[in-house]
Formats: C-alpha cells, sequence, structure tokens
C-alpha cells in the first residue's frame, strides 16, 4: 500500500493558482458524496448502479459523483463569502490538503454531482435556512447535467449559498479506472436533507436506492453487488455504525490521507482481494 500524508501548510492552502487544477501525480480530481440517512433497521446510504454503458466503473454500485470540471472552479478573484456559508474554504482546503482553489472546486463538485444525479441539493437560502423542496430547482438541474449552467450560476440566479458543513471529507482514494483514466477522489458524507427525497431519475444509473452498508457488503460476499475497492472499504467502515450521528461524528476526526492504488497488502482489504465471490449478475467483469 503507497500512502501520502494530506497535510498542507497554512500559506499553501490559502495559494490560489488557476494553472492547477488536477490531483495526485496528474489526476483528475473528483467528488463522490456517501448521503446517509437514518433507516428502520439502522444507517443506510444512497447507492447508484451505474449503467453498463459507462466508459468508467460500468455496473458497479457507487455513490453519486463524477469529475470535477471547469465549472467547478472559481473565477481567479473571487470571494467565497458571497456564494459560502460554514467553515470557511481555508479550513476545509486544510482538512483536504489541497489549496483553497481546489478545496472550492471539490465542495461545488460534490454538491452540483449529488444535485444531478439524485435531486439532493445541499445549499441554503440567503437567510440560511435549509432546502427543504429541490423541486422549484428542477430546470436547474436539468441545465447542470446539460452543462449549459455552472452551480456558481444556479446559486447566483435563486440566491442560494453552499453550506460547507453539510458536506463533510471522509476520504481521499487515487486509483486507475479499466479505461486508463487516474482518478484523485475525495469522499465526502452528507445527511439527507429534511424534506428532499433523492431519486434514481439519471441517466447514469439503472438503479438507486437505500440500502445499509451491511446489506450491500453482504450482497458483495453473494455475487450480487459489484463494487471497486474504494467504495468496498468505505462501506466496510460505516457498516459499524448504527446511526447518521455516529457516521457524522467519526467525520468530524477523519484524517484525509490519499490511498494510493490497490492497497492488497493492508489487512483491513484483505477479504476485498482475496475472495472472488461467484458473480450471480452477468453482463460484464466481477471487479
Amino acid at each position: 500500500m503507497s500512502r501520502v500524508h494530506g497535510a498542507i501548510s497554512n500559506d499553501d492552502a490559502d495559494r490560489i493558482d488557476p494553472t492547477e487544477t488536477t490531483g495526485y501525480n496528474g489526476g483528475r480530481m473528483a467528488a463522490s458524496v456517501i448521503l446517509l440517512r437514518d433507516g428502520v433497521h439502522g444507517l443506510e446510504v444512497w447507492v447508484q448502479e451505474r449503467v453498463h454503458t459507462m466508459r468508467n466503473y460500468a455496473g458497479m454500485t457507487v455513490f453519486p459523483g463524477g469529475g470535477v470540471d471547469k465549472r467547478d472552479f472559481p473565477p481567479r478573484s473571487w470571494d467565497s463569502g458571497n456564494l459560502w456559508e460554514g467553515p470557511s474554504v481555508v479550513s476545509v482546503a486544510r482538512k483536504l490538503g489541497v489549496t483553497k482553489y481546489k478545496a472550492h472546486a471539490l465542495v461545488f463538485a460534490a454538491v452540483r454531482e449529488l444535485f444531478e444525479e439524485t435531486g439532493t441539493l445541499l445549499a441554503v437560502h440567503a437567510d440560511g435556512t435549509e432546502i427543504s423542496d429541490a423541486g422549484p430547482y428542477h430546470e436547474a438541474r436539468k441545465a447542470l447535467v446539460s452543462h449549459e449552467l455552472s452551480l456558481t450560476e444556479v446559486l447566483l440566479e435563486h440566491d442560494l449559498k453552499v453550506r460547507s458543513d453539510l458536506v463533510m471529507p471522509w476520504a481521499r482514494w487515487v486509483g486507475q479506472s479499466e479505461s486508463g483514466t487516474w482518478f484523485d477522489n475525495y469522499s465526502f458524507l452528507a445527511v439527507a436533507p429534511e424534506g428532499q427525497q433523492p431519486d434514481g431519475d439519471t441517466t447514469e444509473a439503472d438503479d438507486a436506492n437505500w440500502f445499509s452498508p451491511r446489506l450491500l457488503i453482504e450482497g458483495w460476499r453473494n455475487g450480487l453487488v459489484r463494487m471497486v475497492i474504494p467504495n468496498w472499504a468505505q462501506l466496510k467502515e460505516l457498516k459499524q455504525f448504527d446511526t447518521v450521528a455516529a457516521a457524522v461524528a467519526a467525520a468530524r476526526y477523519a484524517v484525509i490521507k490519499p490511498v494510493v492504488g490497490d492497497p492488497t497488502e493492508d489487512p483491513r482489504y484483505h477479504e476485498f482481494f482475496t475472495s472472488t465471490p461467484e458473480d450471480r449478475i452477468g453482463h460484464g467483469p466481477r471487479r
């Protein structure tokens, strides 16, 4: 296993370099959101089964998310306070181990991707109240999917702000997809906002729903769920928590260090790399 510490100095966190938009060793930065709720039988997460025509991770069970693109980065000169509430962008940058320029982009990408893929909007009104019904922003969602608008433009148009404490840094995994693309993926925990219900209205997924982490791991063991190591590892960690509150408490103390490549020698992931459950799904590789 190769690990690199994500620590960053205060000066580096405050630095702005509009030409530097890549992740670890030039990989494409990406953001995933692990949406949580308290279900009848305990903690549940929202996952999607990607369509088999996707270039990357086809047929895999994943969390909502995707690559950071140029729309997510702020202009060269900007005041994050105009569209940002909660912990400052510099404090988020220090937690993630990146510059504030990249931290802004990662948080905006996380919020955008979750909204595009599930209809869940992690933003607040100008007075600080959370959004309880994202229905009025349906047209904005479509415009984001089609790249007609950026999240910045959506927020400005509707007098909304991102609240950074609604997306809590959780993990960082760096790896190569089967297509050869290297991703530097940052995962965030988020609590499903009261009144909002995620949907599966995305062309990127065949199916989507709430499941307990324990059930998803059991599904993988029985050949009914396909996963890559980052998602498997994060679900295995989450299954130790019975409630959203417990998972959120753990996120406050999460140390964000990149796990690079396949950590085959780490005993925490021994089961994943040494087990080959019978594939009961068909349509492609097991993992």
